[in-house]
């Protein structure tokens, strides 16, 4: 069969500082790929596409199945992209973390959807396309979402190995792009899920159990991006990369031993940071590790059931500092038990550890979560206009009770940017770190964003 794989176009087009490929989708192609079926994918976000243009290539390419994923902040974005698909292929199926969230809700925000697929999509995927194209019944597909029922999630791959790499090959490589990388990147996973509960966060795809890929593993997809795209960024999206030390250390001693040329990018946790670990990631070309901070204040942290210490906050900032690594920080705002004043001693604690970057953003309860469901018992769910320059939501999920209504998340948002980016510190660290006319256009052009931002223009 003709399958078509879509990652939707933005709202509209403009400069975007962040381009990754659509993995979920480029997995899904690889298995379809090889089962003998004809796979496309389009990228309408990294190619920039406005919907008029989207659908000229649909008709093209003449799919008997459309395949589009969504994520909340964007969905609006993934149904204007089956409206465009609709009279040019006979089924669409949609997936994703909003199919997920929402279930059966699906068909009621986008009633041209003939099917969604909630969970991992790999075996669901390619059971509902042999059936469709068998004729067969559809209604024991795991995951598969209909009008008339709804089936669990498929069991959750636990030999990751056994995928194929993601079919990069269909994607317009050329236009990935990081914010905090140099060269060409890409993005790898190498584990799913996480086994920390954070009330706040979305498992409705990958789950809670961590399951990883063997360093062996991970190391021949390094090897293939960086021979065959010329990769030198890399940008390791799982949820967190250093669950397990042996299993880090035997992938960066694997990148020194094949003397794979590349920066990379990894996510981590302030409880579980040793020096030993991050040497090895320093010496195989680690030059970044985001830590989800979220708070500067016990209260916060224990609300959001982080399992974390301020105090393991500061010693892990200062561990990745002196490893050479550029430690960068996630900091939610708007959290109930906290008070403005509260939130101001989170911001200060960025610029003590000295985080190399801060993401400062509005608490969201997203469906699925914890955090959703207590908030909503509570009558604290707002949907609300309080987007960081990052933000991708036309409204944006938060907590509105006694300490926070919408002007007070703004404000503190904006207090955040203000002290923590423009601040003399910062500057000051950025600007030193410029080697060429064109970082230090880079630079001066996000910073214009950002005060525009503030300013809000």
């Amino acid at each position: 069969m003709r399958i078509l794989f879509i990652q939707p176009p933005p709202r509209q087009i403009q400069k975007e500082e962040i381009v990754v490929p659509p993995l979920g989708i480029a997995y899904l192609a690889a298995v379809l790929e090889k089962r003998g079926h004809k796979v496309s994918i389009i990228d309408g976000f990294a190619e920039g596409l406005d919907y008029n243009s989207l659908e000229e290539r649909i008709k093209e390419n003449s799919p008997d199945i459309v395949g589009i994923t969504g994520m909340t902040p964007v969905i609006d974005n993934a149904f204007r992209t089956v409206k465009a698909a609709r009279k040019h292929s006979k089924y669409i199926v949609m997936g994703g973390p909003h199919v997920s969230m929402v279930r059966k809700k699906i068909f009621d925000q986008s009633p041209a959807v003939d099917f969604a697929i909630q969970g991992e999509g790999e075996s669901s995927i390619e059971t509902l396309i042999e059936k469709i194209e068998s004729g067969s019944d559809i209604s024991e597909v795991p995951g598969l979402i209909t009008r008339d029922f709804e089936n669990p999630p498929a069991c959750y791959i636990e030999k990751l190995d056994a995928l194929p790499f993601p079919a990069r090959h269909l994607l317009p490589n050329e236009r990935y792009k990081y914010i905090l990388s140099k060269g060409k990147v890409t993005t790898i996973f190498s584990s799913r899920g996480c086994p920390y509960q954070c009330t706040f966060c979305d498992k409705t795809v990958f789950g809670s159990k961590w399951r990883a890929r063997s360093a062996g593993n991970v190391l021949e997809e390094i090897e293939l991006v960086v021979r065959d795209y010329g990769i030198k960024s890399v940008v390791f999206y799982d949820d967190l990369f250093t669950v397990k030390k042996d299993r880090v250390v035997e992938i960066c001693k694997g990148i020194i031993e094949r003397n794979l040329d590349i920066e990379w990018k990894a996510e981590g946790r302030v409880n579980i940071v040793d020096e030993e670990t991050l040497r090895w990631m320093k010496k195989a070309g680690c030059s970044m590790i985001a830590y989800g901070v979220e708070s500067g204040n016990q209260k916060g942290l224990d609300y959001l059931n982080k399992g974390t210490k301020v105090e393991q906050i500061r010693r892990a900032f200062e561990l990745t500092r002196k490893a050479g690594i550029k430690p960068m920080g996630y900091f939610v705002l708007g959290i109930p038990v906290e008070t403005y004043e509260d939130e101001i001693g989170t911001i200060e604690l960025a610029k003590e550890i000295k985080a190399a970057y801060a993401q400062f953003s509005v608490l969201s309860p997203t469906p699925g979560t914890k955090l959703y469901d207590d908030v909503v018992k509570m009558g604290w769910y707002r949907e609300i206009n309080a987007q960081n320059p990052m933000d991708k939501d036309l409204k944006r999920p938060a907590i509105i009770n006694e300490n926070w209504d919408e002007e007070r998340l703004n404000k503190i948002l904006r207090e955040a940017h203000r002290r923590f980016y423009l601040s003399p510190w910062y500057v000051w660290q950025r600007l030193k770190e410029i080697k060429s006319a064109k970082e230090f256009f880079d630079k001066a052009g996000a910073g214009i964003k950002l005060i525009k931002w503030y300013m809000g223009r």
